[in-house]
């Protein structure tokens, strides 16, 4: 009995062992999985961790690449090959294009802008054949009817002095010259080397090498210095015609020698050269000009002081411009029927002119790249950028915003940007686009280009900073526009009218 019970109690006890055996067998075996889910979790929140980073890199990396890739671009060309140099010739080209957010690349690269020194229709004709339409190239094909010396100097005009080709028209040169005895001539070389000024028996007409242009005897002086003016002036469209002029300034060059007592074999007394006098050199200009006052209105309070009036002489520097643009203007669209696109060219050209005792304006000259180079005066520095940045922000280069999307496009200039003349359009111009030229402006009438143009000049409008139309002119609300506007080919005629439109609905686009 005893045995038995002791048994029982012996076989309670292992069995009490073995499940506490158990228990701690299961516990160990509970932690041991709650180490190795707690290990896993962590090791899950570590890869988590790193793969959110590492993707982190990725996308940061991706954002440089891309932006990088969406960087715009641009190059330069010329013969002198100091046109790469950052420090050279086209330093504030360069200087501009960086600030605005451009790099400086190569042909080989999807650039936005050829800015080129040179003419490049020539030398780059193959490239600028298959231009895409977002590219902009700073020459428009045909310019050199307006740049080049002798076609601008015996274009007719009463702002041009008299010029002639030689031996071409050797015989109306004699006989101009007989029958105004007291003039004198100026003997340009038709390469742009050299300007002589000579008695008519002294110039070879026979040579083909130069021509003559009529020189202007007495003009107006500052502290007995010569001088001419140099506008800026940009291009952005030809059939219709745009031209603006930098309003913010002109350079003002003035020879280093007084012009009297003359002497025509000393050119620095009547020849304007690289080693002009700047105006903060000149006595009665010097203190205005450290004032802060730009060239122009140094010279305009200098004027006003001689009891002149400078607003007539400066409606026809103007004047003198535009009508060279107009006159011009079909050899360009000429020479544009070879491109794919009109769009792809703007223009920016320095228009040098000088004025008589009596501030008669006389158009001398257009120069198709003008120096923008500060090196010999670098006072000029401020002038040169600001008229790059103005230029830019005109053609619609310095923009962050990418105009060749339609979207961004439409958000600067649509459809109702341009609608002009609602009582016509909702009346007599419903049934008939042709009863009147106003009509063709309606929106059922507008021509696809015509439309495509007018969205252009409303963005330049918009972004034209110190320019100011030179074509088509400055005008005044609900003018009559049959007169101006009788000459004018089709194109350059509703481009009128539309200016004309949006200036009777704002005064702010009558200049």
């Amino acid at each position: 009995m005893k045995k038995a019970q002791t048994k029982q109690i012996l076989d309670k006890n292992e069995k009490i062992s073995h499940n506490n055996a158990k228990d701690i067998t299961n516990n160990d075996k509970r932690r041991t999985e709650k180490d190795t889910n707690i290990n896993i979790f962590l090791l899950i929140c570590i890869i988590g961790v790193s793969l959110a980073i590492l993707l982190e890199i990725l996308n940061v990396r991706n954002r440089y690449d891309v932006c990088k890739d969406n960087k715009k671009l641009y190059w330069v060309y010329s013969a002198y090959s100091d046109v790469q140099n950052r420090k050279g010739l086209l330093k504030h080209v360069h200087l501009v294009l960086e600030r605005i957010g451009y790099e400086k690349s190569t042909n080989k690269t999807p650039w936005t802008l050829l800015w080129s020194h040179d003419f490049p229709f020539r030398s780059l004709y193959p490239n600028l054949h298959k231009l895409r339409p977002n590219q902009k190239v700073n020459h428009f094909p045909g310019t050199g009817f307006i740049t080049n010396k002798v076609d601008l100097a015996t274009s007719e005009s009463k702002y041009i002095p008299r010029a002639f080709k030689l031996p071409k028209n050797k015989a109306e040169f004699i006989k101009y010259a007989k029958l105004n005895k007291d003039a004198m001539f100026l003997e340009k070389h038709n390469q742009h080397r050299g300007v002589y000024l000579k008695n008519v028996t002294a110039i070879d007409s026979d040579s083909g090498e130069s021509f003559v242009q009529e020189f202007i005897q007495k003009p107006f002086l500052v502290d007995g210095h010569k001088f001419d003016i140099g506008v800026y002036v940009v291009l952005t469209s030809v059939d219709p015609l745009r031209v603006y002029w930098y309003k913010g300034d002109v350079l003002f060059r003035y020879c280093p020698t007084k012009y009297y007592p003359f002497d025509a074999n000393n050119l620095d007394k009547y020849v304007i050269g690289d080693d002009y006098l700047p105006t903060w050199e000149v006595p009665s200009l010097a203190q205005p000009y450290a004032l802060g006052y730009s060239m122009k209105d140094a010279f305009d309070h200098y004027a006003k002081t001689k009891g002149l009036d400078t607003t007539r002489m400066w409606k026809d520097v103007q004047d003198a411009i535009t009508e060279v643009f107009i006159k011009k203007e079909h050899h360009i669209v000429e020479a544009l029927k070879n491109y794919p696109y009109q769009d792809n060219f703007f223009e920016m050209m320095r228009f040098d002119l000088v004025v008589d005792e009596n501030l008669k304006v006389y158009l001398l000259e257009a120069n198709m790249s003008p120096n923008l180079s500060s090196a010999h005066f670098p006072p000029n520095q401020l002038l040169y950028e600001q008229v790059l940045y103005n230029l830019f922000s005109l053609v619609g280069l310095s923009t962050n915003n990418d105009i060749t999307d339609n979207n961004v496009r439409n958000m600067m200039s649509s459809q109702k940007n341009i609608a002009v003349y609602s009582g016509a359009c909702n009346s007599i111009c419903r049934d008939d686009c042709a009863v009147l030229d106003i009509c063709k402006l309606c929106r059922p009438c507008l021509s696809t280009r015509l439309r495509s143009n007018l969205l252009n000049a409303h963005r330049e409008y918009l972004h034209q900073g110190d320019f100011r139309r030179l074509f088509p002119p400055a005008m005044e609300p609900r003018a009559n526009a049959v007169n101006a506007t009788k000459f004018l080919n089709e194109a350059n005629r509703l481009q009128y009218l539309w200016y004309q439109g949006k200036c009777n609905n704002d005064v702010s686009w009558c200049l």
